[in-house]
């Protein structure tokens, strides 16, 4: 095969020349271990060919998590920069009752957003204690409003 040809096959431009046999044969993948599958697959009813290799199984569940009862944390908020505090202890498990009695109207706005977004990424709950003491509560946490009213100091 001369140079020019080979360069010309090389960038295609020439005709494409197909192996016919190549493509005639069909993929086999009984025996691949590239396409088993896995314990998972046969929690929803596939079945793990034979041939295939086996695949280790699944580490035992963890112990159940120890109970926690959350506590009720207290935040009083000067800025939207305070909010951090509202998360972090939210993140932890405990409820969280905060005061926005210093803030402007937008940035009090902002807080109660932000709240919200938290409590539907954490699936808790968020209660209006007053005009400016919000609480949320995570989804676990069994608390009562007059708890929270009484951490708020409104009782």
């Amino acid at each position: 095969m001369s140079m020019i040809k080979k360069t010309k096959e090389f960038f295609g431009l020439t005709p494409y020349e197909a192996d016919d046999a190549y493509y005639q044969d069909e993929p086999r993948y009984d025996g691949n271990a590239a396409y088993a599958t896995d314990y998972r697959d046969q929690e929803y009813g596939y079945s793990r060919p034979q041939s295939a290799v086996p695949v280790a199984p699944a580490p035992a569940p963890a112990s159940a998590p120890r109970a926690y009862q959350p506590t009720i944390v207290t935040v009083g908020l000067n800025s939207f920069e305070d909010a951090q505090e509202i998360g972090a202890a939210f993140r932890d498990g405990d409820a969280v009752v905060f005061d926005m009695s210093r803030l402007t109207r937008e940035e009090a706005r902002r807080i109660v957003d932000f709240a919200a977004g938290l409590c539907f990424a954490l699936r808790g709950k968020m209660q209006k204690l007053d005009s400016e003491n919000f609480a949320i509560i995570p989804e676990t946490a069994d608390i009562s409003i007059s708890e929270l009213e009484r951490a708020a100091r409104i009782r």
